[in-house]
């Protein structure tokens, strides 16, 4: 599934979800603020300094999404059952 990157225009905030692209979903900052669509950047980009090469910043990313993948298939095991 596609990862998205949205703001909180109160907080300034980031947030990254993962849905369908036809999908539009609603989501809100722990402020209660609707979270507004933002041009994808990878999150890590933007909030942390980044002091590694670009090899090690790729395969970091990459070691994230296969953590979220594989968290993602467990929720959807979970809901079959």
């Amino acid at each position: 599934m596609p990862r998205y990157t949205y703001r909180c225009e109160k907080c300034d905030e980031y947030f990254e979800a993962s849905h369908g692209m036809s999908e539009r979903p609603a989501l809100e900052c722990d402020c209660g603020e609707t979270l507004v669509k933002s041009p994808s950047v990878p999150l890590s980009l933007k909030v942390r300094k980044i002091k590694m090469k670009t090899g090690d910043v790729v395969e970091s990313s990459i070691e994230e999404f296969k953590k979220d993948l594989k968290e993602q298939q467990r929720e959807a095991s979970q809901k079959e059952v």
